[in-house]
């Protein structure tokens, strides 16, 4: 540890930033992590749509039959007869039309789409993200861990269409800016970290200064429409689904151990681009969304799971020059969301909607490659790990054409 604690001294003293291929393996991967140690760190269509629509030339036949019937009955039973047959008609043909009214409006409120509809939503919402960013050593433990945060506001949009058939296409997009973030780094490096334990760490950063430079969540499928009874229908569907995060974090403070345990407390300059870290998720689906109407009201549930394909992160460590691009062969991930639609007219409807995206822990392959030149500097297996979760709510609006 000698030979590090001269490197990083002279880096302070003159303002350089030096990586020395003679440091031992486990601080050459747990510094990937430490700035501070280099001077840095549908709804169903109205497919059943029974309308049953009196024509005129319905009512006036209708009319007939029973001004001949009651004729009739008048001139069997007498005069006295004649008026409560007419009664009795006039009552039977309104409740024909209000029976008929009635299952038409019902059928209304029930499949609020026409035929082959198309349903737009867009809204605003707030979301809530966290990342971690892991390094392990030959053995398999954690000794170093990044925890990215972020609280921000989101605009969410989505189209969903019948295309044949009750088979349907839907597209959704959600898309994070600005908003509050927060990194903090942890190490746990022999001999000063007592053990491996949470808060047995050896060094630590903190950023207050980190910005989430994007947040896109989108997804597309296909799949079809079962219907379970006059109101519920659920929908069987895959498809593909794509999440990118990228933070960067800026100046902060550290507290390293460098002549004992947690002995050193040092400041990076305000604004000073420290770490920028990405995550890429790409991946695969299969799903199903239950559909439920009540009145005015739809309620609706999703669940779907998959695994990602060709998964990475790439960090980079501005002041060392240094970039650590990760490889993920699969990683696992759940979808979970509920919204509730209010049906303004026979087109439009409010929104409240909650969903929860889950990556799960996996470890992968790094390299490390110099910024400057390009020129792979080390390579190492099974030493890195990723996870990330977003939970989202959001309100808007749903029109159907």
């Amino acid at each position: 540890m000698a030979t590090r604690r001269r490197i990083f001294a002279h880096s302070t003293a003159n303002g350089l930033v030096v990586f020395n291929e003679q440091y031992s393996h486990q601080v050459c991967r747990a510094s990937r992590s430490r700035a501070r140690l280099f001077s840095y760190k549908t709804e169903p269509d109205a497919t059943l749509n029974r309308r049953r629509a009196t024509s005129p030339e319905a009512v006036r036949s209708l009319s007939a039959t029973v001004a001949r019937s009651s004729s009739w009955r008048g001139t069997v039973y007498g005069g006295w007869f004649v008026n409560r047959c007419t009664s009795f008609a006039i009552f039977a043909f309104g409740a024909f039309c209000a029976t008929s009214t009635v299952a038409t409006a019902a059928d209304q409120t029930i499949y609020a789409a026409p035929d082959k509809g198309v349903v737009f939503v867009g809204g605003v919402g707030y979301t809530w993200l966290k990342g971690n960013e892991l390094v392990y050593d030959e053995m398999g433990n954690r000794i170093s861990k990044l925890i990215w945060e972020t609280d921000a506001p989101v605009l969410t949009t989505g189209l969903k269409a019948e295309v044949w058939n009750n088979w349907t296409i839907s597209a959704n997009a959600v898309f994070g800016f600005s908003g509050n973030s927060h990194m903090e780094d942890y190490d746990w490096i022999a001999p000063y970290a007592p053990s491996l334990a949470e808060g047995d760490w050896s060094h630590q950063s903190i950023h207050p200064d980190t910005e989430l430079d994007r947040y896109i969540n989108l997804d597309i499928a296909a799949g079809r429409d079962f219907l379970i009874n006059d109101a519920t229908t659920i929908n069987l569907h895959g498809g593909f689904k794509y999440s990118n995060v990228k933070w960067s974090a800026f100046g902060g403070s550290f507290t390293y151990s460098e002549n004992g345990f947690r002995d050193t407390v040092i400041n990076f300059a305000d604004g000073e681009h420290v770490i920028s870290y990405e995550q890429r998720y790409p991946g695969l689906f299969l799903g199903a969304e239950a559909t439920s109407k009540f009145d005015n009201w739809t309620l609706s549930g999703l669940l779907r799971g998959g695994f990602t394909v060709d998964a990475s992160d790439v960090d980079h460590h501005w002041l060392r020059s240094l970039r650590f691009e990760d490889d993920f062969d699969i990683v696992p991930f759940i979808s979970v969301g509920a919204r509730a639609d209010y049906q303004m007219t026979e087109r439009a409807s409010l929104f409240l909607a909650g969903n929860f995206d889950k990556y799960f822990r996996e470890k992968g392959d790094t390299t490390l490659d110099d910024i400057a030149t390009g020129a792979q500097v080390a390579a190492f297996e099974d030493s890195v790990g990723m996870d990330f979760y977003a939970v989202t709510l959001s309100a808007g609006f749903k029109l159907t054409f």
